[in-house]
């Protein structure tokens, strides 16, 4: 509180506190254990206070002996509140003074501005209390100093001006009592004085601005330096530091600028008034840089008593010099060495960024690597340090080009984005970002490397064991995007040994199932990885382009430049793992080919998002312009992937979607359904398997592969078979392989019912996808079942027990062992209309079966019953029961036979063998005698 002048100051301001202040509180409380003091701008007042204040923080702290006392701060926190008490008195003795000197000239005649500052200097209230028995403060060389910084405000803003003491020497030369300096609340009582001295300062109120806001500020931070130390005696190094670390601060300029830039109304002087007031309650501490140059200040630097500053940057060599010789006394193992290796890399940062050599950046990386080989305190230490090494590497690549050093930084960011806790990600994510898009040359990186040369605990024996079981369902490499290096199973394994989540499990309490659990979880999450859907374009990277380089620096193409954006949006994703068929693989061994080819869809499925890269598709474009649904493998992609996202040419996303999932987004998916012909249940959620065998091979019927065996590999996820690969083969050769394992393990005769050029591997094949692109016939549901009488269905219940005993189709030899009603051709007869062409019209009888008049490309020997080989045949399928399963529906089976049927020609050849015929013709039947079927006409046929 402020009191008006009393006789006694004491006695009058503790009636004040008893009445307004402690006799409330004590009467409210009902206690009378509290401590207080009366407090007046007379000395003893002063006194009190601190004595107080230092002894009930000692009591407080002799209860805690392991905690460090803070009794010396507390107590200089006592001690600057002091001043605020005295700030009318001060300011009563300084308007009186002011106004003298001021006017011992009409309008300052014969004085120059330096006198004028140097007399607010001088007789600022008296109540700082610093321990100044060198009179430093008062000195002439820091009166200089600071002279000289307030005449710097006419100068550009944005460069550094270091005053030297050449400079200032004799500019001072008022004498009187020593200064001491009005603190911030202070500062507003001089702002009073200064409403009424002002207007006799015309034309020079930027300097005036400036040496009050200028002085509080250096006065501040020299008391933040010194505050632990009150009790010892100011030095110069401490001022010079707490004048360099201001002068050279952002805060400085700013301040200037701010002060310089603003139109202020003479002699009218409240709008400048308030600037000052502004400027001088903004505090220098709340200010980063100047904080982070204070923590790097050793205390033991600021009791040496060294020279004046010969320029405001001398500080940070000498505190570097002293920095060494402390690193010295702490070599390796040392528990300070790591605190001192920071704190030199900070002083040698500082210097260089404010112009120092490029010897200042190789000593910042020797150091701060230095740093990494000691212990780290925290997590978030180590996460600091790795930040602040790789930031320098980025600096020298900046300058000199030297891709290993960009190489290394990536590495170290990367690293902490997998060690440290998760409220650092942002930063180590940023980081990598700003280095992916300089897109340098080649580099190397490598994975971290942990300690195996202690026996792992049982808990590490678990947690091991869980990941290695994990890793050996991903692809066997995944790129690691947040170092750039492609890693192998053991890679990826040390990686994961060597993150926040493995330290933080292996610190977990959780024990027996609930732990194996959590570190499943914790796994699937740390192993999250994307997959990549395109179509390959020219100079794709291979494996042997990218092992052992990084993928953000290999320069080769628009392929390695696909790579790179692929990489660079799954980081953005937050993905650490990405995956691609390009480089992932290596395509010269036969047996790792075979697996991935096998594993493709399981990787797909489990990954964590597919991202589609679309690039021949543009912002205005529609999916359906683009190749993609054009190719064989991305159907297989597309199927598997439960998280997917399509990006155009230039990686922005399909119709700026923001969906999360185009599987889910209702536009797109309603495209993908037009131009796929896959319907939405289907694309959300496919299973894979031999179920559906001929929709499936419909939607890969319009879709085409680099290679013509891969039209067959790129179905063996989607039908889940497990088949040879070998390249080389025959397309025909491929697809018949994949169609007789479906047969084999379906029973499924579906994919029999196709019209066109048949496969060298097998006549009941199609030479190629194609012939599937036709929709096969769908016979009706059974229509009024009442018109089947007893005998019928009797007919009926002999013939559904007959075909319920047919095994399923299969092959044994390569031949097709086909259960199938036979209906016997009795009669061939070309008619006359056929033409000089390769087909020919024929009239064919056969038994059971209304008379057929087809065209067919085969030529056909012509007679009656006894003398033709050949047979039409309806494949049986045994999933017509399946409908019946839970229960006998009379009439249903007559029904299905009733119905109209795409026939096989077959014909037959020795050894009882039959081969299909006239493929390319379509050769629709219809059932004439239903008597005929129910007493015979069912048999085992086997088809080459």
């Amino acid at each position: 509180m402020v009191m008006q002048r009393e006789a006694d100051p004491d006695a009058a301001a503790k009636v004040y506190l008893q009445t307004h202040c402690f006799g409330p509180i004590t009467q409210f409380t009902g206690s009378t254990s509290l401590s207080c003091v009366a407090v007046s701008w007379h000395g003893q007042g002063r006194k009190e206070l601190i004595d107080l204040t230092h002894q009930k923080v000692t009591e407080t702290f002799k209860l805690q002996p392991d905690t460090p006392s803070p009794v010396s701060m507390v107590t200089s926190m006592a001690q600057r509140m002091l001043p605020r008490l005295k700030i009318e008195g001060s300011i009563d003795v300084g308007r009186l003074r002011y106004w003298r000197t001021l006017t011992t000239g009409a309008n300052f005649g014969n004085h120059t501005i330096t006198e004028c500052l140097a007399v607010i200097y001088t007789d600022i209230v008296r109540v700082w209390n610093f321990n100044d028995p060198s009179q430093y403060l008062y000195s002439g060389e820091f009166r200089g100093l600071m002279a000289q910084l307030a005449t710097t405000i006419d100068r550009s803003t944005t460069a550094s001006h270091r005053p030297t003491r050449a400079d200032t020497t004799g500019l001072i030369c008022e004498d009187g009592p020593p200064p001491v300096f009005l603190p911030f609340v202070a500062g507003l009582g001089l702002v009073q004085w200064a409403r009424e001295t002002y207007p006799q300062l015309p034309n020079v109120h930027h300097m005036f601005m400036a040496y009050i806001v200028d002085l509080v500020h250096v006065l501040e931070i020299l008391f933040t330096l010194t505050a632990s130390n009150n009790e010892k005696k100011l030095t110069r190094n401490a001022i010079n530091s707490a004048f360099g670390i201001y002068y050279e601060s952002e805060m400085r300029r700013s301040t200037h600028h701010e002060i310089t830039s603003s139109d202020y109304n003479i002699p009218s002087c409240d709008t400048v008034l308030e600037k000052i007031i502004s400027l001088v309650r903004t505090s220098p501490i709340d200010d980063n840089d100047i904080s982070r140059a204070l923590g790097n200040i050793p205390l033991e630097y600021l009791g040496l008593d060294t020279e004046w500053l010969s320029n405001a940057t001398d500080y940070l060599t000498q505190i570097i010099s002293f920095q060494r010789a402390a690193l010295k006394r702490t070599p390796p193992g040392h528990q300070g060495r790591f605190v001192s290796l920071v704190n030199l890399s900070n002083s040698l940062h500082e210097r260089f960024t404010k112009g120092g050599s490029f010897a200042d950046l190789d000593e910042i990386i020797a150091v701060r690597r230095a740093a990494l080989e000691c212990t780290p305190p925290t997590p978030s230490d180590q996460c600091t340090s790795l930040l602040n090494l790789a930031d320098s590497l980025r600096d020298k690549y900046a300058r000199l080009g030297v891709d290993a050093d960009l190489a290394e930084a990536i590495k170290h960011a990367g690293t902490a984005l997998v060690r440290c806790p998760p409220e650092h990600h942002a930063s180590c994510r940023d980081f990598v970002t700003s280095c992916m898009k300089l897109k340098p040359g080649h580099w190397r990186a490598s994975p971290p490397i942990i300690d195996s040369g202690a026996e792992p605990s049982e808990v590490k024996q678990v947690v091991r064991n869980i990941v290695t079981e994990i890793v050996k369902s991903l692809p066997l490499r995944l790129l690691n995007t947040y170092t750039g290096a492609l890693c192998d199973r053991d890679a990826q394994i040390s990686y994961f040994e060597d993150s926040f989540q493995y330290n933080k499990l292996l610190s977990s309490t959780q024990r027996g199932l609930e732990f194996e659990l959590s570190v499943r979880k914790t796994a699937w999450e740390f192993f999250g990885y994307t997959t990549l859907s395109h179509r390959w374009g020219t100079r794709e990277p291979l494996l042997r382009s990218i092992q052992g380089n990084n993928i953000y620096c290999v320069d080769g193409g628009e392929g390695f430049a696909k790579l790179r954006s692929f990489c660079a949006l799954t980081f953005k994703h937050r993905y650490m793992w990405a995956w691609s068929d390009t480089c992932c693989i290596d395509k010269d061994n036969s047996e790792e080919l075979q697996k991935t080819i096998g594993s493709m869809f399981s990787w797909y499925r489990q990954s964590a998002l597919t991202i589609v890269h679309l690039s021949d598709v543009s912002s205005t474009s529609p999916l359906v312009d683009s190749v993609w649904f054009k190719r064989g493998w991305t159907l297989q992609e597309l199927l598997a992937s439960p998280r997917v996202l399509f990006y155009t040419q230039d990686w922005s996303p399909y119709m700026n979607s923001t969906s999360s999932n185009h599987k889910t987004d209702d536009a797109i998916l309603t495209e993908l359904q037009k131009v796929t012909r896959i319907e939405k249940l289907q694309l959300e959620r496919f299973s894979p398997g031999v179920d559906d065998a001929r929709l499936k091979l419909q939607w890969a019927s319009t879709r085409c592969t680099t290679r013509p065996e891969d039209v067959a590999y790129s179905l063996f996820g989607i039908f889940q078979v497990s088949l040879p690969v070998d390249y080389g083969e025959t397309a025909q050769d491929a697809i018949g392989r994949l169609l007789m394992e479906i047969v084999s393990r379906s029973g499924d005769v579906s994919i029999l019912d196709w019209v066109g050029e048949a496969s060298s591997f097998h006549s009941c094949f199609p030479a190629s996808l194609t012939p599937y692109q036709t929709v096969p016939q769908i016979q009706s549901a059974p229509s009024e079942l009442s018109i089947y009488n007893d005998v019928d269905l009797e007919q009926e219940r002999k013939l559904y027990n007959t075909v319920a005993q047919l095994r399923p189709p299969r092959f044994v030899g390569g031949r097709l062992v086909l259960p199938c009603l036979v209906h016997q051709i009795t009669k061939v007869k070309r008619l006359k209309t056929s033409s000089t062409t390769s087909n020919h019209d024929y009239e064919i009888d056969a038994f059971g079966l209304a008379i057929l008049r087809r065209t067919l490309s085969s030529s056909l020997q012509e007679g009656s019953e006894g003398h033709l080989p050949y047979i039409l045949i309806r494949p049986w399928n045994p999933k017509i029961l399946h409908p019946r399963a839970h229960g006998y529906v009379p009439g249903s089976l007559l029904e299905w036979l009733r119905q109209p049927f795409d026939a096989l020609l077959l014909e037959s050849r020795p050894h009882n063998e039959y081969k299909r015929i006239a493929s390319d013709c379509l050769i629709n039947a219809r059932l004439e005698d239903l008597a005929s079927v129910l007493h015979s006409g069912w048999q085992t046929l086997e088809i080459v």
